[in-house]
Formats: C-alpha cells, sequence, structure tokens
C-alpha cells in the first residue's frame, strides 16, 4: 500500500515536472519567436539607415572595375535588396499586401533620397536615371517574390 502511494506520488510529480516543463519550452519558444521576427526588423532597418547615408554621403567614387553603367547596377541592386528585407520585415509582422506595400515603400524612398540629392549640396548628384534604376531592381525583385512566394514562406516559416 505504501508502495502504491509513493508511485502516486511519483507519478504526480512526474506530471507536474512534464507540465513545468511544457510551459517553460512553450515560452522560450515564444520568446525567440520574438527574437527572430526583431532580426528581421533591425536588418530591415538597418539597410535602409545604410543606404540613407549611402545615398547622401559625398563619396569620391573610383570604380574599382571597368563595368559600363556600374552605378546603375548598384542602384539595381540595392533596391531589389531593399524591397525584399522590407517584404519580409512586413510579412513577419502579418500585415496583408505586405509586397504591395514594399514595393510602394521602396519606390517613395528612392525617389525621395534622389530628391534629397538635388537639394543637398554636399550630397551626391541627382540623376533621373538612377530612379529608373531603383524602380526596376524593385520590380524585378516583386516579380521574383511573386513567382516564388510560396518557397519564400516555407522558408521563412522553417526560420521561425
Amino acid at each position: 500500500m505504501i508502495l502504491m502511494e509513493k508511485d502516486g506520488w511519483l507519478n504526480l510529480n512526474v506530471q507536474i515536472l512534464l507540465s513545468l516543463t511544457n510551459y517553460f519550452l512553450r515560452r522560450i519558444t515564444k520568446h525567440w519567436l520574438v527574437l527572430k521576427k526583431k532580426a528581421i526588423h533591425a536588418v530591415a532597418i538597418g539597410y535602409i539607415i545604410l543606404l540613407t547615408v549611402g545615398s547622401l554621403a559625398k563619396i569620391n567614387h573610383q570604380s574599382t572595375f571597368d563595368i559600363e553603367f556600374e552605378d546603375k547596377i548598384v542602384h539595381f541592386l540595392a533596391y531589389a535588396i531593399l524591397c525584399f528585407l522590407v517584404f519580409l520585415s512586413l510579412y513577419t509582422k502579418g500585415i496583408n499586401k505586405s509586397l504591395t506595400y514594399a514595393a510602394l515603400f521602396s519606390i517613395i524612398f528612392g525617389i525621395i533620397l534622389e530628391l534629397l540629392q538635388s537639394v543637398t549640396p554636399q550630397a551626391r548628384v541627382s540623376e533621373g536615371l538612377d530612379v529608373v534604376a531603383n524602380t526596376l531592381g524593385i520590380l524585378v525583385m516583386v516579380a521574383f517574390i511573386s513567382w516564388k512566394k510560396q518557397t519564400l514562406v516555407k522558408k521563412l516559416q522553417t526560420f521561425m
């Protein structure tokens, strides 16, 4: 009889221990998920700051490569990456139409930076073709994300 009471007591302690373990694992997982989402937002915000500083700072540009339209290729890639990072940030926030908002934000952001370049005396020179290169990079990224959205979402969910 005492053995059975001990076994019952042991089962109760095991149940309590399992419940507490389960509770703490859920809490840790929830916090880990929040940290991962914050990391995605931090990367997007950091990239926006980097792009802003890089666009407005006076740079003595000497190309290391002899590529025609190198500046436009850099604009194309920079804004394609911007659109992707803003999309990820908005998507992890659960915002509907995150791709549309990411594209609009990126286009408007690029136009504003070009306008700031034209009115800031120490900034670089503003060019209309830069806006075209920015927009083309954004549109290509939108097409790519639209094409591969299911795969990207699965990868993102795996990460999260």
